[in-house]
């Protein structure tokens, strides 16, 4: 007997070896997922490089000032985003136990809730993801343009070009996208040289950032005040909706390693322990970073450089070689993201197309690869076409508000299906809320209130910012009801009929 993954090579003739011996027309074969094949430090390198401290940093930590109104506050808003959102990352632990499936959160609340709030879920995590997708080569373009005027090869109204900057962004999306298609182990390997450089990078620079700051006080530094750490330092409810969009974007990017649970080991374990482990060390990274940049460049500096905030901490640091090797951790991080971004939306609209409820192509796996390559073709295709697209609505010529654009209305979209994965937890664990004290806690009452804090900083940022700035988020939203109508029209399979269920016990 051979297992489904080993029977594709037992060819005779047109015929493969089936699962109980009997040849089969290979045809008729169904090509798998990759099984088995990511351990915990695979997931892990996967989880914190989609999330890319690096891309995070570059791309937000200006906007933390400009937007959200928080001056020395960036350590409280790291915090205190970090505590709900961890124990989101703690729900899907709870719910990958119990339901391992590459389409994690869309699986679990079809499971659980309603096939229609999973289905509309699913929606959401994919155009999020497509989204990013623009937003994340649009940063390494702006990058590699920074670069390119630096050395004298192109002008700076040339590097400040949006359009040009689209075109640099493609580039690396049609790079990334070649990667996806090829295969989950290549990807990996891919990730571990990637994210080692970014965190090398930024750890280093952070920890000389902030003892150049000790040892020589240079001008404009400023010394560290454990006020930062308090929320205090955020005014009002506008500026801590704003700022909490934006750490929750910062944190984003963890549960591709639960998206990736059907390729790897201990499925029901790893991908969960991997995505609660990043949260931890991101932290870390996050708030070591704020605290150098507060400590070395002055505020109005971090506003003033907006996207290029690094390439300024970098040259303030170090001089100007430096500002190279942030740049270059930068591209690097925004590649990986990129990379870790495309695969779980592929593994999403996989997962939906299995069960009938998305257009067929989404499901169908490469033999050689054995990854979705031609759902993560068309979604990369989409993505090219909102990047221009976006560039094209916004009719900005600045870089950076294209960017901070983007970054909101994904920030607003991760809140909802983070929040409702929440939720879905403390709803599908119910009947096992009592049966242990600690898990009444932690997967019942802190994964909830963490949902609906999720759920409140949707609704504010909406609120607040109900313009043309939000349309991408207003134009998903609305798009989703009726196309899970039209799902529900064209699905044969009797998904949209399947009665949830309530776990009665914390393990399988």
């Amino acid at each position: 007997m051979t297992s489904d993954s080993d029977s594709t090579e037992a060819t005779v003739g047109n015929y493969v070896e089936g699962p109980f011996g009997a040849p089969v027309p290979e045809r008729e074969v169904e090509v798998t997922l990759l099984h088995d094949e990511l351990n915990l430090f695979d997931a892990t390198a996967v989880a914190v490089s989609s999330v890319a401290p690096a891309y995070s940093l570059a791309s937000t930590l200006g906007f933390i000032f400009v937007i959200a109104g928080i001056t020395y506050a960036g350590p409280a808003m790291m915090w205190l985003c970090f505590v709900p959102v961890l124990f989101i990352a703690v729900a899907y632990f709870h719910l990958n136990r119990r339901q391992p499936s590459a389409g994690a959160s869309y699986a679990w609340l079809s499971a659980t809730v309603h096939p229609y709030v999973g289905w509309y879920n699913g929606w959401i995590q994919v155009t999020t993801s497509v989204l990013f997708c623009v937003a994340a080569p649009f940063l390494a373009g702006a990058y590699t343009l920074q670069f390119f005027n630096s050395v004298g090869w192109i002008s700076t109204a040339a590097a400040n070009n949006v359009w040009y900057t689209a075109f640099a962004a493609s580039l690396y999306l049609v790079f990334v996208t070649f990667i996806c298609i090829y295969g989950i182990r290549w990807t990996t390997n891919v990730q571990w040289v990637l994210v080692l450089i970014e965190y090398i990078a930024v750890l280093v620079f952070s920890v000389g950032g902030i003892i150049k700051v000790l040892v020589s006080h240079p001008a404009g530094s400023t010394h560290f005040n454990i006020g930062w750490f308090s929320p205090g330092n955020i005014h009002g409810y506008t500026a801590l909706a704003a700022g909490a969009a934006l750490a929750v974007f910062f944190f984003w990017g963890w549960d591709t390693a639960v998206n990736l649970s059907e390729e790897s080991k201990s499925q029901n374990k790893i991908p969960g322990q991997a995505a609660v482990i990043s949260m931890f060390l991101l932290l870390f990274v996050f708030i070591l970073n704020f605290v150098a940049v507060e400590m070395l460049v002055p505020a109005s500096q971090i506003n003033a450089q907006g996207v290029n905030v690094l390439f300024y901490f970098g040259e303030v640091f170090a001089g100007s070689w430096a500002k190279y090797v942030m740049i270059f951790a930068v591209i690097t991080s925004t590649v990986a993201t990129t990379q870790t971004t495309l695969l779980p939306a592929a593994r999403i609209s996989y997962a939906m197309s299995r069960d009938k409820v998305f257009p067929r192509l989404f499901g169908t796996v490469h033999r050689r690869f054995q990854t979705p390559a031609i759902g993560t073709l068309v979604l990369a295709i989409i993505a090219l076409a909102g990047l221009y697209g976006i560039v094209a609505f916004r009719g900005s010529s600045n870089v950076g508000d294209v960017l901070g654009y983007i970054i909101t209305d994904i920030g607003v979209l991760v809140a909802i299906y983070y929040g409702a994965t929440g939720l879905a937890c403390a709803w599908a664990f119910r009947k096992a809320a009592f049966e242990k004290t600690s898990f009444l806690f932690m997967g019942i009452i802190l994964p909830a209130l963490s949902g609906l804090f999720m759920f409140w900083i949707g609704y504010e940022v909406i609120r607040q910012n109900w313009s043309m700035h939000m349309a991408p988020t207003v134009i998903f939203l609305g798009l989703g009801v009726p196309l899970a109508i039209v799902a529900r029209i064209r699905n044969t399979s009797g998904f949209f009929s399947t009665k949830p269920v309530a776990y009665e016990t914390i393990d399988a």
